[in-house]
This record gives structure tokens, sequence and C-alpha cells, in this order.
């Protein structure tokens, strides 16, 4: 017997929700691996040779530092230039694509009743709320740095009340304030719990990108020891590069999310429990039912 689809709308308790996320990313791993990268792809491409070069131009000011003492002069070049300015803009970007690409993917998932998204319908969704997503993420960034910067409490407990304000934007099509405000509505009763999902699949995201960045840095210092100095800024994007693949795992952290998010919409509306009765008898749930004896 086929394994069932994952269904998005359903009340889930943590640990469903863990391992919800694992079979989801199971069931749609080529199509999801596809527009992921297939979309999100360019902006990951851009920020990691941004970051190359940058990082390049890191080392190059610490051994200025050490060999000559002009610690300000090389700051004020190196560190706040215009290259570190764009691998800000970028960095924002790539999260952004990042996170629109895995909601536009499971959204037309539940659109299409647990069927796999063409890349085109991905696009589409992607196209059209990808700007909207990044310019809102903007005060959403600050609010969450000021509550960081003035008591870390308030920064934390922002930061797990607005994940699901990128998810609201494009799968309700809500405005900004409907969007935050709601954020705060989903999470009541269900802060903890939401906490630990978070902090579950991102330590699963940084454990394992952490270890293939690792794996890169010191294949980047054994090439660098058996070459010139005059390969040193290549060789820093050329594995800045090679980190693209640990973007793979974000996958886990974001799918995670999206899944909280719709947990807590269903403990809030139980949109999904109406949409399952609406069409109970129906011939349009049968294709998704083995017979089961």
């Amino acid at each position: 017997m086929a394994e069932p689809k994952t269904e998005l709308r359903k009340v889930r308790d943590f640990g469903e929700i863990i391992t919800d996320t694992f079979i989801f990313i199971t069931q749609n791993f080529k199509p999801l691996l596809a527009s992921f990268f297939g979309i999100a792809g360019v902006f990951m491409l851009a920020s990691t040779i941004v970051n190359g070069f940058y990082q390049s131009r890191a080392g190059n000011l610490f051994r200025d530092i050490f060999m000559s003492g002009r610690t300000t002069e090389v700051m004020d070049l190196s560190f706040f230039g215009t290259t570190y300015f764009l691998l800000l803009v970028l960095t924002l970007a790539n999260l952004t694509a990042m996170k629109v690409a895995i909601i536009a993917y499971m959204k037309v998932y539940d659109q299409k009743g647990r069927q796999v998204p063409e890349m085109a319908e991905v696009w589409e969704e992607f196209k059209k709320y990808f700007l909207k997503v990044l310019v809102y993420s903007i005060p959403l960034l600050l609010l969450i740095i000021a509550g960081t910067v003035l008591c870390i409490a308030p920064g934390v407990y922002l930061m797990v009340v607005l994940v699901p304000f990128e998810i609201m934007l494009m799968v309700e099509d809500r405005s900004f304030s409907d969007a935050f405000s709601r954020c705060f509505d989903l999470i009541k009763n269900n802060f903890w719990m939401s906490l630990g999902v978070y902090f579950v699949c991102y330590l699963i995201y940084s454990c394992s990108a952490g270890i293939i960045g690792f794996v890169v840095a010191i294949l980047g210092g054994a090439l660098s020891y058996f070459t010139t100095k005059d390969v040193g800024q290549t060789l820093a994007v050329g594995t800045s590069i090679l980190n693209i693949f640990s973007f793979l795992f974000f996958i886990v952290y974001f799918v995670g999310a999206v899944l909280n998010y719709y947990n807590l919409v269903e403990r809030y509306d139980g949109t999904g429990m109406l949409k399952r009765l609406d069409h109970l008898g129906t011939n349009s749930d049968h294709h998704q039912i083995e017979e089961q004896y």
C-alpha cells in the first residue's frame, strides 16, 4: 500500500511536528529540492560569492593589522565598505528567497490536495510574494534586534511569535498589520511548544550546516597550504560556494516552522477540519486513500 501523503492542516503535538517534518521532506524530496535550489539558488550563489570576497578581505585585514598596526584605517576601508553592506543585503535576500520558496511549495501542495507541485506553479507564487515578504521583513528584523539589545527576553519572544509572519503573508494573503496581530493570536497557549519546535529544527539545521562548513574549511585550508598567495581570493570564493550545500538543511528548519504554523491555525480556526467535513462523502478524497481491509 502506498504511503499516504502528509496532511498539512492538522493538529499536532511536539513530537508529531518533528516526525512529520522528516516524513514530508522524504515524500517530496526531489521536487522540493528542485524548487528550493532552482528558484532560490541564484540568491544563494550571489550571497556566497560576495561572502567569499568579504572573507578574503577580512583575512587580509588581520594580516595587515599584525604586520603594520594600521588598525583603524584598515577597518574603515575593509570592514564597513561597499562589500560589507552588499553582503548584508544579499544575505537578507537569500534568507527571504529560501523561506518564500519553501512556503510557496507547501502552499501549492496544500491547494492541490497533497499533490506534488510543478516548479512553474511554485515560481508563480514566489514571484507574487518575494518582494512583499522582503520589504515587510525589514521592520520585523529591526524590531527583533531592538528587543534583543534592550533586553534579551523580548527579542527571543518576538523571534518565536513572528516566525509565522511570512507564512501568513503568503498562505492567507494578509496585510502587514493583520499578519502581525494574528501572530500574537496564534501563539497564545502555544509559545513553549513553538519555541521547542523551532529550537530543535534550528539545532538540526545549524549542526548539519556546521559540519559541512567545517569540512569545507578543512578542505580550503589544505588547498591554501599547497597553493600560492595569488589564488587566495579565488580559493575563498570557491570554498564559500561549496557552503551552498549547507543551505539544504535549512529545509528541515523551515518545513518544521510551516508545519507548526498549520498546527497553530488548526488549533485556532479549525479550517482543516471544516475543509474535510465539506468534502466528506465526495469522490475528491477517494484518490488519496488506498483500499484497506
